[in-house]
Formats: structure tokens, C-alpha cells, sequence
């Protein structure tokens, strides 16, 4: 199916300008969403389009994604060029020096994981993904009373320890020791390559952290300049929306063409 007029013209726009960042979520953006998350992989021609965007001149193209960075880069099967930030922005594969946790945040996640492991008990069917800075309890799968109870649960761990930042997201929720978030993380990596104009796709709460990080950029010319996609439905700040996974696609490859004639 092919794009919007108006999206057409916006991509075409965006792709004349000098230095460039394009960025996606992984998981709802680029991978459909399945019960299990590491069986999650990209949609044909996904990563092939990114990669050929990523070898083109002042082009740097990035997977930004709540998912921890090895993760990340197993399943999306991304090499360099191509950056990756995981962990909503604690981690990033541009970044040699890793995460570093302190004595004392350390030791909050081991009490995290000790608080988790009863909630598991508590609601059958949960599953706790371990990333370097927190756990994010999953419950797609559950009844959906059970699964909201179980959210909750999760959600009042925060309350319970100030120091941990509680972001939710579709059936999850991340407690973690250490944030950054995705706007923050999109906005200090524009700022690093000189990026005269960002695009950035995602379909979660999560993701609206980045959408408004666009919108409500201080320099108002430059955030003209910047397009923001959010995949699938629900509110959002995104300037624009594409049904699926497939239509982003097309937004990648309308972009690969209109960049390569534009830069080569």
C-alpha cells in the first residue's frame, strides 16, 4: 500500500538535509509482538533497508529500544554501522565504556530480584526479563484481569524503593536502577553526530518520551525539520502514523530512495 501524499512529501523533505539520524523501536515497530520475547524478529526487509540507509553519506541509523543491548542486537541480527541503545537509553553500543552501576544500586537490584521472585510465585505465568540496570515483568499471555493485577503488583515495587525508576509499557513493566529514556537518549545522540534533522518510529508509551523530545525541541526550526511516526494506534505527539510494522517498511524504503538520490 503506498504512503500518504502527505507522508511521501514529509520523508522527501527530511531526506534533503545534510546530516541525518534514523531512529526506530524494535519490538511493535520493526518486530511484530509475540508471546515470547526473544522469539521476536524483524519483518522482511527491515534490517536490509536500514543497513543500505546506514551506508549512505551523513546517515546514522539507530535501533533504539527498551530491551537490553545484546538482546537487541541478537535478535535484530544489527551490525555497525548501525547503532544500538538499549536499555530506553542506559545502554549504547556507541558508548565502549558500558554501563557501570554503583555499590548501592547493585544492591537494590538484588532485593528487586528477590521481591520478583515471589511476585513470579504470586501470578503463574509471569515472566521476568533480567537487563543489566532492572527487570521488566512481562504478562502478555495472562487474562487480562490477572495480568493488570500483576502489573500493579510490579508497579507498587517503586513505591515501595523511591530509587527505582517504574516505566510501563504494553502488558510490561520495567523497574529499573538506572534510566536515561528514549527522548533523552534521541536528543544527546542527535546532539553527538551534528544531526540537522532526526526521524524516529515506535508504537509504545515508551516511545511518546521520544516523540515529544522532537516536538518540544527548544531550536523551533529544527524541530520543523524533524519527523516522528508512531506505528500502530493509540494517542500520540507523533506528527505521523503508520498502520503496521509492513507500512514503516515502506516509510524506509521511500526514505533509502529519496536519500540516495539526495546525497550520491
Amino acid at each position: 500500500m503506498p504512503l500518504p501524499p502527505e507522508l511521501t512529501d514529509a520523508v522527501a523533505r527530511f531526506a534533503a538535509h545534510r546530516e541525518v539520524l534514523v531512529a526506530t523501536d524494535f519490538d511493535g515497530a520493526l518486530a511484530p509482538l509475540v508471546l515470547d520475547p526473544m522469539s521476536a524478529r524483524p519483518v522482511e526487509g527491515a534490517m536490509e533497508t536500514l543497513t543500505a540507509l546506514s551506508d549512505l553519506p551523513g546517515t546514522t541509523v539507530a535501533l533504539v529500544s527498551g530491551r537490553a543491548l545484546e538482546p537487541l542486537r541478537e535478535l535484530s541480527g544489527a551490525d555497525d554501522p548501525i547503532v544500538l541503545v538499549g536499555s530506553h537509553g542506559v545502554e549504547s553500543s556507541a558508548r565502549p565504556d558500558g554501563l557501570v552501576l554503583t555499590d548501592e544500586q547493585r544492591g537494590l537490584l538484588d532485593h528487586l530480584e528477590e521481591a520478583l521472585d515471589r511476585l513470579s510465585e504470586d501470578y503463574p505465568g509471569v515472566r521476568v526479563e533480567r537487563k543489566p540496570a532492572g527487570r521488566v515483568v512481562h504478562t502478555r499471555g495472562l487474562s487480562r484481569p490477572l495480568g493488570e493485577e500483576a502489573l500493579e503488583a510490579a508497579e507498587a515495587l517503586g513505591e515501595l524503593h523511591t530509587s527505582l525508576v517504574v516505566t510501563p509499557g504494553k502488558e510490561v513493566v520495567e523497574l529499573a536502577v538506572a534510566h536515561v529514556g528514549k527522548g533523552a537518549a534521541l536528543v544527546g545522540l542527535a546532539r553527538e553526530l551534528g544531526a540537522d534533522a532526526v526521524l524516529y518510529a515506535g508504537d509504545d508509551v515508551t516511545d511518546e518520551d521520544g516523540f515529544a523530545a522532537l516536538a518540544d525541541d527548544p531550536d523551533t526550526e529544527r524541530a520543523a525539520r524533524h519527523l516522528s511516526v508512531r506505528v500502530g494506534d493509540g494517542q500520540t505527539r507523533a506528527r505521523f502514523r503508520v498502520a503496521d510494522e509492513h507500512e514503516l517498511v515502506e516509510l524506509f524504503r521511500a526514505l533509502l530512495e529519496a536519500r540516495a538520490g539526495a546525497v550520491t
